[in-house]
């Protein structure tokens, strides 16, 4: 086991903690360990004088490795809901596998013990939060460390969207339409039980590499929630019962009712009331419900926290602070997901990505490839270089394909950080992921945003169904 040099307690790595259970959680797992918490906000305080805060790229390898030395376990709680570039083209699903797989490698290469995450409490199969779970569970065992992944519903807690979406139905709406799924039983957790079920399994041997269902005693609805929360609140509430009511309109509707709930949050949320999962009883579970709060003293807990206007006005200062900041860097990130042929890998796809766009784009562009395995991109009559890439062997292998971008009349250089783009090959082998990050584009943000950065996603949507067809057993390049 790695320790600091000046303290004899196990250092824990949070990542993700700028949602209401990670930064409980400093303060859940601040008595027993050293904590160091990873964030790309370059804005970001301790949550505690003596905790240590490393402002990292959470896209970068090396970096991630940098921050993860002398770790010994590691929290990650990461979802990609906030920008990470002035223009994300990418969904946040393919962005958290991207991080979660930096985030494994640079965990097996600096020895730490054991991961652990969170997850849905519901069947992989039953709905798109559970199958994009189980793909991130995939990529982060998928360099060696253990992984123990923690099964809840839905979590109440001060601080969370759940307790402000309920405060915001109930006040706005004079008549709330129910569908099917309000109905339906959940039991959710405690942020209290969590807690204690992270207390539990951090540093446990026993619990290295398992999956653990954590829900509460106590079975509730939407409906029932709603109630509680008119209840708690003394104001009148009204129900329209809509059996039919596709979850999309519904979702629509909250996001009206509330424009500031991220559509992953919403979708996680009517995922968890139309699965109805209530796991299957375990040892972890029954310890961390032992001492249980009522749900409804939990929830008043919650609500007074959502009306007090004060806490969410710093969170949302730094985070105005941080978006801010990113904006004028003026950076592009995007990221698509590409299906890979049977027996095929990242060093395939980018040999064939680059003759391809060439062939596409022939009457204004050629594409030249280098001994070395660098491209350069030009302009077909004039010959003006539009952009250079660097093939960087040190940073690539057959499931990872890196090229540096330092030139070319599309590109801005800046300094600091390196735009890059990458091919990645998930577990598995059925995907590759195409990446470009920190991508500094040399026109005026205003014409690039609509000239450069929509060819670049006909290119990419192009690239895709290229792809497609050659997964299919259509002719390939």
């Amino acid at each position: 086991m790695s320790t600091s040099a000046s303290s004899p307690r196990p250092r824990v790595a949070l990542a993700g903690t700028s949602g209401f259970i990670g930064a409980a959680l400093c303060e859940a797992l601040g008595d027993r360990f050293d904590l160091r918490i990873l964030t790309r906000s370059l804005t970001r305080t301790p949550p505690r004088p003596q905790d240590e805060v490393r402002s990292c790229d959470h896209f970068s390898r090396l970096e991630l490795a940098r921050a993860l030395e002398g770790v010994d376990y590691a929290v990650y709680l990461v979802h990609n809901r906030d920008p990470s570039a002035r223009l994300d083209q990418a969904q946040s699903r393919d962005m958290d596998l991207l991080v979660a797989d930096n985030f494994a490698w640079a965990a097996a290469r600096n020895g730490v013990r054991q991961l652990l995450c969170r997850a849905p409490l519901m069947a992989a199969s039953e709905r798109p939060t559970g199958r994009d779970a189980l793909e991130r569970e995939e990529v982060l065992a998928s360099h060696g460390v253990p992984l123990t992944v923690l099964r809840t519903g839905l979590v109440v807690g001060p601080g969370g969207e759940l307790a402000r979406l309920l405060v915001h139905m109930v006040q706005s709406l004079p008549r709330i339409p129910l569908p099917h799924l309000a109905t339906n039983e959940v039991r959710p957790l405690t942020l209290e039980a969590l807690l204690r079920a992270f207390q539990h399994c951090v540093g446990r041997p026993d619990t290295f590499g398992g999956s653990f269902d954590i829900f509460g005693p106590e079975p509730t609805s939407l409906r029932r929630m709603l109630e509680d929360t008119a209840e708690l609140l003394g104001h009148p509430i009204h129900f329209t019962p809509w059996q039919d009511l596709p979850q999309g309109a519904f979702a629509t509707l909250l996001k009206r009712l509330n424009p500031e709930l991220h559509p992953v949050f919403l979708t996680y949320l009517l995922d968890m009331f139309s699965a109805e999962s209530h796991g299957e009883a375990n040892a972890v579970q029954q310890a961390v419900t032992r001492e249980w709060t009522p749900l409804k003293q939990c929830l008043e807990r919650s609500l007074q926290q959502s009306l007090q206007a004060v806490e969410g006005e710093a969170a949302g200062s730094q985070r105005t602070q941080d978006d801010e900041t990113i904006r004028q860097l003026g950076r592009v990130r995007s990221i698509q997901r590409l299906r890979l042929p049977q027996g095929r890998n990242a060093e395939w796809v980018a040999e064939r990505y680059f003759p391809w766009l060439g062939a596409l784009m022939s009457l204004f562009v050629t594409t030249e490839r280098d001994p070395d395995g660098s491209w350069t991109v030009r302009m077909r009559l004039t010959r003006l270089r539009l952009l250079r890439l660097d093939f960087k062997p040190t940073h690539s292998t057959p499931d990872r394909r890196m090229y540096f971008i330092t030139g070319g009349a599309l590109a801005h250089m800046l300094g600091g950080r390196t735009a890059r783009l990458e091919f990645r090959d998930l577990p598995g082998g059925r995907f590759t992921l195409f990446a470009i990050h920190d991508f500094n584009p040399a026109l005026p943000w205003f014409f690039y945003r609509y000239t450069q950065a929509v060819i670049h996603g006909l290119v990419m949507k192009g690239f895709q169904g290229h792809m497609e067809q050659a997964a299919e057993g259509g002719p390939m390049l």
